[in-house]
């Protein structure tokens, strides 16, 4: 591919760039009723002389209804040579949803959330919405170790014990990309430490399984239940695939 596909959240930084050339790939009646600022409409004459110009360095944004037939234009414009093509995912529609979701309130999704969130499906005016096998924006967001992402969804309200198809929570994908610092941040927001998968496994019993020691540490300190079972009757102590987990596990079950 031979242009970038921009977020509406990355325009904003685009536009500070001083030859920025902004081309409206809809109809007159369209661009009348409402544009981008500084746009011009497409035109043969207009992409002749881009043809002419020879300024392969320019920036140039493309948009038209909802992001796709603009491809196809930045293609050709790409061929003239120029190397800053830009392809608005979403097209006006999509602008004019990220504007209405932006001005909304003070708890809106930040620009690097906003693309993060928009990137992997997700739409921008709703926390709890879910994708493949029932995840949701926190959950994604702690498997893939984002913990400064973790933490402002968790300031807009994400709820931590929102569960997926399998019954796993923020918490179990914390435990499952090993970042303790993430497991704590999602204990201290309320995630429920003992919550059972379809499995009955518990994220102390998968953390004793996998041999995450430093994991398992925190879900202990934050009150973990070891007594546990998963539906087939093992406990974390029963899990343990490690030594240094069994041997932490025999001086917890034996102090308490």
């Amino acid at each position: 591919m031979s242009y970038h596909d921009l977020h509406p959240a990355q325009l904003q930084d685009l536009r500070c760039e001083p030859e920025l050339l902004v081309l409206d790939f809809r109809d007159p009646a369209s661009f009348a009723q409402g544009h981008l600022d500084d746009a011009q409409p497409v035109s043969d004459a207009l992409l002749r002389q881009l043809m002419k110009s020879r300024q392969p360095e320019r920036p140039v944004l493309v948009y038209c209804y909802h992001g796709n037939s603009s491809r196809d234009l930045c293609q050709f414009i790409a061929s003239f040579g120029y190397t800053r093509v830009h392809n608005l995912v979403g097209g006006w529609q999509g602008w004019l949803q990220f504007t209405r979701t932006a001005a909304v309130a003070p708890g809106s999704p930040s620009p690097t959330l906003s693309t993060w969130l928009m990137d992997r499906g997700f739409p921008l005016d709703r926390l709890h919405a879910r994708i493949d096998n029932g995840m949701s924006p926190l959950m994604l967001a702690a498997l893939q170790g984002e913990r400064a992402l973790v933490e402002e969804l968790l300031a807009l309200g994400a709820d931590p014990n929102h569960v997926n198809d399998d019954d796993h929570h923020a918490l179990w994908f914390a435990c499952v990309h090993g970042d303790p610092e993430l497991v704590s941040l999602l204990i201290a927001h309320g995630a429920h430490v003992d919550n059972q998968n379809v499995n009955g496994a518990t994220c102390a019993i998968y953390a004793a399984s996998t041999g995450k020691l430093d994991v398992l540490r925190r879900l202990v300190e934050a009150g973990a239940d070891l007594g546990k079972e998963t539906s087939g009757g093992y406990t974390a102590l029963d899990s343990a695939s490690t030594l240094p987990v069994l041997k932490y596990l025999r001086g917890v079950v034996q102090a308490a």
